[in-house]
């Protein structure tokens, strides 16, 4: 039989069907494991917005793309919140994260003393800004070596104080260029700590990770301390189904804007 013009057979219309549905049920099995996930699920179902029990499994909800740290010596503050874990717009290219946001933060200690801790991929931008002060202005910058010992890799880190008195009762002013603040503000004042972790080695791979610690009632010292203590987290493979990655990764798929 001729068909006309136009039309397609019923041959190339049960491909398009299998095709539809094989990518259908791929999404499906990426994001069942998550469909009786906790209450902070994310407004769209291929971002994630979770708080779970510890960072190796922080690390997996996120995904193989990038790289979380956590710290080994913690001033003596116990962890006393679930860690946060939160993906917006994630793309992924051959492999890599080229752009959206993430974020993984916990809190130690209490507010009298203690820190919190954010961190995002380096190519994203923070999913949960971490909070700010117009008082924060620069204390130092110091050398510190994040790893395992025989691994270590020597980075910057940028401390701050919030030591810039602004006035009461009028707009904020910009922090004078040149402005310092002393190391015992951070006691004083409270402190900052950004750093950007880096894998030692292809070995040790994927990924930059940002980092912000900000402290109260730590000094200067016990704050660069717990930044010099990070080591990457090995991601818990038993939470990685439905991760960010995975997730993005099956959104490109659906709207066919995957690159390999």
């Amino acid at each position: 039989m001729t068909r006309k013009p136009g039309t397609r057979s019923a041959r190339s219309i049960k491909v398009k069907l299998a095709a539809t549905s094989a990518v259908a049920m791929l999404v499906a099995a990426a994001l069942a494991p998550v469909i009786a996930a906790p209450a902070l699920a994310a407004d769209n179902p291929y971002d994630i917005n979770e708080s779970v029990t510890s960072w190796a499994t922080a690390a997996a909800r996120l995904g193989t793309a990038g790289s979380l740290w956590e710290p080994m010596n913690t001033a003596g503050l116990r962890r006393t919140s679930k860690v946060a874990v939160i993906s917006n717009n994630m793309v992924i290219a051959k492999g890599t994260v080229t752009s959206g946001d993430t974020y993984a933060g916990a809190t130690y200690g209490r507010a009298a003393k203690g820190f919190q801790l954010s961190e995002k991929w380096a190519d994203t931008g923070f999913a949960a800004e971490p909070a700010s002060s117009t008082s924060l202005a620069k204390v130092a910058k110091v050398k510190i070596n994040l790893g395992e010992p025989g691994t270590q890799i020597t980075v910057t880190a940028q401390v701050y104080a919030n030591c810039f008195k602004q006035p009461a009762n009028s707009n904020p002013k910009a922090i004078p260029a040149g402005f310092r603040c002393k190391k015992s503000d951070v006691l004083a004042t409270g402190g900052v700590l950004k750093v950007t972790a880096k894998p030692a080695s292809t070995m040790t791979y994927p990924g930059e990770t940002s980092i912000v610690i900000d402290s109260s009632g730590l000094t200067y010292s016990q704050l660069v301390a717990v930044a010099s203590s990070l080591l990457q987290v090995a991601p818990d493979p038993n939470a990685a189904a439905g991760s960010a990655q995975m997730r993005a990764v099956c959104k490109q798929m659906v709207t066919g804007k995957l690159t390999f």
